[in-house]
């Protein structure tokens, strides 16, 4: 199974397996993970790391793009807010797809 696929699979479960603060470890939302699911992470704890480690840079790149986007759209300080909020909510194998998408919007 890779990275990826568990995280889809635990995001249509409700949970959203994040780095730790310091990029060192995981954290989900206490109670979340059933047995299965908590073997599934420990077996695979490794290869979720790199993964995440990895998108780091993507969701780095993809506030900057939503930012851009905000000055374009002369969004005041509120909306610039909501959009690094739904930015760092999105999950991380749908940040990609976020991402291309405010490539390709230009201002209208």
């Amino acid at each position: 199974m890779t990275p990826q696929a568990i995280l889809i699979d635990l995001w249509d479960c409700g949970v959203n397996l994040r780095l730790t603060a310091d990029g060192q470890n995981l954290t989900a939302p206490a109670g979340k993970l059933t047995p299965a699911q908590r073997e599934t992470v420990l077996t695979h704890k490794a290869a979720l790391l790199q993964f995440l480690q990895d998108v780091q840079g993507t969701t780095i790149t993809l506030l900057q793009a939503a930012m851009l986007r905000s000055d374009q759209w002369g969004d005041g300080e509120t909306a610039r807010e909501a959009m690094r909020a739904d930015c760092l909510n999105t999950p991380v194998h749908l940040q990609a797809d976020l991402l291309a998408y405010f490539n390709r919007v230009t201002k209208t």
